[in-house]
Parts: C-alpha cells; sequence; structure tokens
C-alpha cells in the first residue's frame, strides 16, 4: 500500500482537523425525527387496543424501511476536563469515553457505549520523559514494520504544536485499523499521543476525536 494513501486516509479520515493550524471543530449530531400522522380513529373517545390487529399493523408499518441509527445517551453531561499527572490537559465527553489513568506514564480514553463496533476505538496518552519528539516518532515508523512508515511533520492540539506524526493502518481479523501517532514535545521529553480507530468507523466517533484532540494542551 502507498504511503500517500496511507497518509491520506489517517489524515483525511480521522484527524484532519487536528492536525491543521489554528484547527477548528464541530461535531454536529443529527436526529431523525419521524412524523406521525393520527388517523381518523383518533378523533373518537375509543383507543385503540394495543393489542389489536390494528396496532400491530400500525407498528409494522412504521417500522417499515425504516433504518435503525445509533443515537448518543441522552444525558447532557458536561465535557470532564482532565488536567493529567502526565503534563497535558484535555477534555472528553463522559457519556461515551471511560478514562483508564491508572498505569504509569499512560492514559487511555476508550470509547464506549452500546453500540457494537467493528475495531476499538480510542486515544491514549504516553509520556516519554527522556527521548525527544523526533526519536520517538522515527522509532514508531520503524515499529510498524512497513515500507514506507515515515515520520510527518504536522500540527497538533489546541496551540497548533509542532509535532511529528506517524499514521499506518494493519489488518486484524479482517479489519483495517487505522493508528495515528503524534510526538508531541515537552520539556528535554515528549508525549505520544495514539489515536486508533478504523477505516469507515462512524463519524460520531471521528467527530468526539477531533473535539479532544482540539483541547489537548501541554502543561
Amino acid at each position: 500500500m502507498k504511503k500517500s494513501r496511507l497518509f491520506m486516509t489517517c489524515m483525511g479520515v480521522m484527524l484532519l482537523a487536528a492536525c491543521a493550524k489554528n484547527p477548528e471543530t464541530s461535531a454536529d449530531t443529527a436526529e431523525t425525527e419521524v412524523g406521525v400522522e393520527a388517523d381518523t380513529a383518533a378523533d373518537s373517545d375509543v383507543e385503540p387496543d394495543e393489542n389489536s390487529p390494528e396496532a400491530d399493523a400500525d407498528t409494522d408499518a412504521e417500522g417499515a424501511g425504516t433504518e435503525q441509527e445509533y443515537e448518543y445517551p441522552s444525558e447532557d453531561a458536561e465535557p470532564v476536563l482532565h488536567e493529567s499527572r502526565l503534563g497535558y490537559s484535555m477534555t472528553f465527553d463522559p457519556t461515551v469515553f471511560t478514562l483508564d489513568d491508572t498505569a504509569d506514564g499512560l492514559d487511555v480514553y476508550t470509547y464506549h457505549t452500546s453500540e457494537v463496533l467493528d475495531g476499538p476505538a480510542y486515544i491514549s496518552v504516553q509520556a516519554y520523559p527522556d527521548m525527544d519528539a523526533q526519536t520517538l516518532a522515527d522509532g514508531i515508523a520503524l515499529q510498524s514494520g512497513q515500507d514506507g512508515v515515515a515520520a510527518q511533520e504536522t500540527y497538533f492540539g489546541a496551540d497548533s504544536l509542532s509535532t511529528r506524526c506517524v499514521s499506518y493502518e494493519e489488518d486484524v481479523n479482517g479489519v483495517t485499523q487505522v493508528h495515528a501517532f503524534y510526538a508531541v514535545p515537552k520539556g528535554e521529553g515528549s508525549l505520544l499521543v495514539e489515536i486508533t480507530g478504523y477505516v469507515d468507523m462512524p463519524q460520531q466517533i471521528q467527530s468526539k476525536f477531533e473535539e479532544m484532540t482540539g483541547t489537548f494542551t501541554v502543561l
């Protein structure tokens, strides 16, 4: 697979907004409204029996031709600002992400709802206090084991930080997973931000990723 295709897939599909200068994000969640016209029987005082054939027919007619669409939880929780001990801050939506910050030097934000996904979807942040961003990115590219994968210079986070990005795809059990790694300078070391999803991942998750990375700030 050509490097250009890999890079454009990652940047175009997953995090184009996060990698541009002065990133702007928007997460518009589409809501489907279904209009139901009342029939003439609704004008009478007699309500149809829920178990009647007429009620079953109405239910079948309403469901026919209507595709089920995933909706986010109705809870309108406020975004949570996480100021990590690793030396960065980022906001996330607690209704769709769970944060595991119990491991030394690692935070993992996992997308988790009742929706069944084809593959994992998460953002992780790991601290490398003794490794500069260039060395870290080159090591990630080498670790991928794929020809043509190399670190690219780009920008990341709320402050458009100059960053090295490595992106590639891999087939895992028939699912094409997409990985994007951002080596962000921090003092003499760096932070490694990994965004993992998969090809044709729901747009809702991509938008959430962009929202989160757009708030990333080094403390």
